[in-house]
């Protein structure tokens, strides 16, 4: 995002990677997709994707975690345009797009 342009803003709580939109008529938004063990992806709507504030304050809606091999979390942010249904016996976790 950097790359193009677009400057800098504070940070919001745990979200550091944040931008001033201020006066942009149009901003490209990166494409997200989340990969899972065994092949899964989930390809996160543009809408999951940035945490908007203000104009002047608009954020990646994702957090770092200190430990690299600690738990993630995906959010709901994230999952807003998504179904998820959750087989506790096989343990599994399913998506389907559109479904909220």
């Amino acid at each position: 995002m950097a790359a193009r342009g677009y400057r800098k803003a504070a940070a919001v709580s745990l979200l550091d990677t944040c931008y001033d939109f201020t006066g942009m008529s149009q901003v490209a938004i990166p494409t997200v997709s989340l990969l899972f063990q065994g092949g899964a992806a989930l390809d996160v709507d543009a809408s999951g994707i940035m945490y908007t504030v203000s104009a002047s304050q608009v954020c990646l809606a994702f957090a770092g975690n200190e430990d690299g091999g600690d738990v993630g979390i995906v959010g709901n942010t994230q999952l807003k345009t998504f179904g998820v249904a959750y087989d506790i016996g096989k343990k599994v976790v399913g998506f389907s797009p559109g479904a909220c």
